[in-house]
């Protein structure tokens, strides 16, 4: 069943996209048309103005040879609806910047499915605090003395009635394998 609610005003709650309603389905429908990458949406939210604002939390995938690395990131693609049209009305990349090859900098996103070992054992640190429920979606580390991470999530408070939003958790973890520093940083539309 659908999760997805529009405010009036102002963007509600993110909902993933396993939850998307046909009016987010429909809307996703026509950003998914660029050519020459793969879009996944993650999460999603609206608005209700003069129609509907959309908000998406994409993967976005370049389309290469299978014998060329691929160079993936995190897009928020906002798309606008009046009255069954369509309009895409801004993209900005989210995820940190990658260089090629990765030697110094994040490497490309990684969906939860594809996270390496310490990328999985750190997001379920993350996810095992208590006050928030974290639902990591995807990630990026970088070496340096131990390994940065920027996970990108859907974050619930544990509050009555508390609104989800989407957010990058930047996190260091120590040569040990333990986590030294965590920051919150909700990303909006």
């Amino acid at each position: 069943m659908s999760q997805a609610i529009h405010n009036v005003g102002g963007f509600g709650s993110v909902v993933l996209a396993k939850d998307f309603n046909q009016e987010f389905i429909s809307a996703f429908e026509h950003i998914n048309k660029r050519e020459g990458v793969n879009i996944s949406p993650l999460a999603g939210q609206s608005q209700v103005v003069n129609g509907i604002n959309f908000a998406f939390y994409c993967f976005v995938e370049q389309v290469t040879a299978p014998d060329l690395p691929k160079i993936s990131n995190l897009e928020l693609v906002t798309v606008y609806e009046k009255d069954g049209t369509y309009t895409q009305t801004s993209s900005r990349v989210i995820s940190e910047p990658v260089l090629f090859p990765p030697i110094g900098s994040f490497d490309s996103v990684a969906l939860r499915a594809n996270f390496t070992d310490a990328e999985a054992q750190t997001a379920e640190q993350i996810e095992s605090l208590v006050g928030v429920h974290y639902d990591i979606l995807a990630a990026q580390q970088q070496v340096v003395a131990g390994l940065n991470f920027a996970f990108y999530a859907v974050v619930k408070p544990a509050t009555l009635n508390g609104q989800a939003y989407f957010a990058q958790i930047n996190a260091y973890r120590n040569l040990e394998g333990k986590i030294e520093r965590a920051e919150l940083h909700p990303i909006q539309p």
